[in-house]
């Protein structure tokens, strides 16, 4: 048995900084732009932070929503942090007195996603088929129910100019104020989740029928990516906007995204993991991807550099949120069973073995053409 954090491998160069359990499933988490924060909330509703998060950490209860939290995100001064909940509420709190500042209502019972504007202090929220664009007294900007079915995911463009909505039947592209009506990407599916290239030059989403879409933003043409074993709720995007990482599986699918794009090329298949990925981050600015998954294992690597792992990990249940601080410093780790981690990533790790079972962390030629993703 091991317990919170525990390494099964003596030298692996994952440094613990911090170690807590709150008892309940971590169903999100988000370093604060500082890195001296990380907010969290559990499935059962509980919200709290970590104070000191660049250090030994400290531990602190913040608030609750009624059956359930969904989401926290901060604001890109630091200033502030929202939660989302099954309560129908988003909750505005203060980042240093970790005081209530104001609720909003957004519509609906449960509160899918909350997501602020990049670098500016609007924040979007989505409930049932509304999004909301809320102003930074708590006022709504904008708002829109044009999606066939419950929100399932949002996300701002990088600029923060637009807010794209996954939904069933494709995307819905919202350009508050410079559009009469919201773009549709059309597709007869339900898209789970998605994820803007850095360049916003196309968006990534994972299907209800387990592909994956590539959305050209301006042209609305897609690339479907088919083949996975289950349906692709991980996505994540290198920082240069030419790699996206997908899951859907055990094995991290890098597809080559540079021009003229992924159609045509076959994907690098990453070994490594033993049962399904929960999780995929990449570094802001560094070349690391960390990958967690169903049985609490957790591998970080430079896959465009080398065929084995930098790091591994094992950690006593799934892991359910990976995230790494601005600095790239650090990875926020939280667990199903309620463990969450805050470790160092020490630039001077060597190599490190990725799979248990010998396998290696580098190309994959699978047995039969027809079980790899593919994109057509």
């Amino acid at each position: 048995m091991f317990g919170i954090g525990s390494d099964r491998n003596a030298d692996c160069p994952l440094v613990d900084r911090w170690v807590f359990d709150v008892g309940q499933y971590v169903l999100d988490l988000a370093w604060s732009p500082t890195g001296r924060q990380v907010a969290l909330v559990t499935v059962e509703g509980r919200i709290l932070v970590v104070d000191r998060a660049d250090e030994a950490g400290e531990l602190r209860d913040v608030g609750s929503h009624d059956h359930g939290a969904t989401s926290v995100a901060w604001r890109a001064d630091g200033e502030e942090f929202a939660t989302a909940g099954q309560d129908g509420l988003v909750k505005i709190w203060d980042a240093n007195s970790l005081k209530l500042r104001r609720r909003l209502s957004a519509g609906a019972d449960w509160v899918a996603k909350v997501v602020y504007q990049p670098g500016k202090q609007r924040l979007a929220s989505a409930a049932g088929k509304s999004l909301r664009i809320w102003s930074p007294d708590g006022q709504i900007e904008y708002e829109s129910d044009d999606h066939a079915s419950t929100i399932a995911d949002i996300g701002w463009n990088p600029d923060g100019s637009a807010v794209a909505v996954a939904a069933y039947l494709g995307l819905t592209l919202h350009v508050p104020g410079r559009q009469a009506r919201p773009r549709k990407y059309l597709w007869k599916g339900s898209s789970l989740v998605l994820a803007w290239s850095p360049k916003s030059k196309y968006i990534a989403t994972g299907e209800q029928d387990s592909t994956v879409h590539f959305w050209h933003v301006k042209s609305g043409e897609d690339s479907q990516m088919s083949g996975f074993a289950t349906k692709v709720l991980q996505l994540a995007w290198h920082h240069s906007g030419d790699f996206l990482a997908t899951g859907g599986s055990d094995t991290v699918i890098l597809w080559d995204c540079s021009p003229p794009g992924p159609e045509g090329r076959k994907p690098k298949m990453f070994e490594g993991h033993l049962t399904k990925l929960t999780q995929l981050a990449f570094q802001h600015r560094g070349e690391r991807l960390a990958s967690g998954d169903a049985d609490g294992f957790l591998r970080v690597g430079n896959p465009q550099r080398s065929d084995q792992p930098l790091a591994v990990r094992s950690f006593p249940s799934a892991i359910s949120r990976v995230a790494w601080s601005p600095d790239d410093r650090l990875l926020a780790i939280g667990q199903q069973h309620g463990g969450i981690t805050g470790m160092l990533s020490d630039p001077t790790a060597g190599t490190h073995r990725a799979r248990r079972d010998g396998g290696k962390y580098g190309e994959y030629e699978p047995a039969a053409p027809a079980c790899w993703p593919r994109c057509i």
